[in-house]
């Protein structure tokens, strides 16, 4: 622990000599008790853990955190620091130190990973438009300690207003004030990657709170992207997931739709005999993503009476069908 750049300055005075001087610094370690529901965390003042004094000039000492033995629960301590000068007076301080050596990130499976973006009916694998490809994550990685144990909503003020001001930890990882985090995540890292290949460098998720991206890229039907998401929780553990989304927004194709009979086609039908004897054939295909199924309807042209409507199931989708229907009239 390093505590120089202390002072001990009469600013009425000009000479500087007439100040007394620091004399000691003492260190005083007590532990933050958790908080549940957003209320602010309490400093356990009944129970100090550690004291040491050092005197002055020293500006640094080794401090040996007060954990027992075989200790697997994460810890947040508060540091004091009280500084006196010769004429006996004083200046705290304070600043909070996380110590965690256990605890990992893991995912709620149960919790969507998808592609907001994409189409529901795709289980969300498909985006069928050309606008931003948006990535939602919510709730899916968690620290479960800092979970059932919210450490980091903030802290009480000193009692009786001792510790104010830049004398309190308000910056850094763990100011007074709470830091921001889901679950113990205070970081979201993405990359991306097209068709397979090669992934960008990885950018931070702005309002990483959100758990979600949207990236406007250059795309085109028949690509593939592929998103990592990395989640960085308070201690630097790391959890990657990925998702990957197919674009497509062209409609299938029917081409070569004929009446055929006998090997003729291009064929009109003049009476019932023809008819039933007849075959109607089409090419049906989507370059990109595929068929899976075709509806085909018979009916009375001039009411619109429909008399068979039928759902034909092509199988699994392909990156290309081409696909050639027939069904006897």
């Amino acid at each position: 622990m390093i505590f120089n750049g202390w002072t001990d300055p009469l600013p009425y005075i000009i000479d500087s000599r007439s100040a007394s001087g620091i004399e000691s610094y003492e260190i005083r370690i007590n532990e933050v008790l958790p908080s549940h529901n957003g209320i602010l965390n309490k400093v356990n003042y009944m129970e100090t853990l550690l004291t040491e004094k050092v005197v002055f000039p020293t500006t640094k000492t080794a401090i040996d955190l007060p954990l027992p033995e075989n200790v697997t629960k994460p810890r947040l301590f508060c540091l004091f620091l009280e500084v006196k000068d010769v004429a006996d007076n004083v200046r705290q301080c304070r600043r909070f130190m996380l110590f965690d050596n256990s605890t990992f990130i893991e995912t709620w499976h149960d919790q969507p990973f998808i592609f907001t973006s994409a189409s529901p009916a795709t289980n969300y694998t498909w985006q069928t438009h050309h606008h931003d490809i948006c990535l939602s994550w919510k709730e899916r990685f968690i620290n479960k300690f800092y979970f059932d144990n919210q450490l980091f909503n903030g802290i009480e003020p000193v009692p009786h207003g001792l510790v104010t001001g830049k004398y309190d930890q308000i910056d850094g990882l763990l100011p007074v004030s709470g830091t921001p985090n889901v679950h113990g995540i205070v970081q979201y890292k993405t990359s991306w990657s097209l068709n397979h290949g090669i992934f960008t460098s990885e950018i931070d998720v702005p309002d990483f709170l959100n758990q979600t991206i949207c990236k406007r890229l250059p795309i085109q039907d028949g690509e593939t992207y592929t998103f990592n998401v990395r989640a960085v929780d308070i201690v630097g553990n790391t959890l990657n997931e990925s998702r990957t989304v197919f674009i497509d927004r062209s409609v299938p194709q029917i081409v070569d739709m004929w009446l055929q009979k006998d090997g003729y086609e291009q064929l009109f039908v003049h009476d019932r005999s023809d008819l039933s004897k007849m075959q109607m054939t089409f090419d049906a295909f989507d370059p990109h993503s595929g068929l899976l199924k075709i509806h085909w309807k018979f009916g009375i042209g001039d009411t619109s009476t429909v008399i068979i409507s039928e759902y034909l199931a092509i199988g699994a989708l392909k990156n290309v069908c081409i696909y050639i229907f027939t069904f006897y009239l």
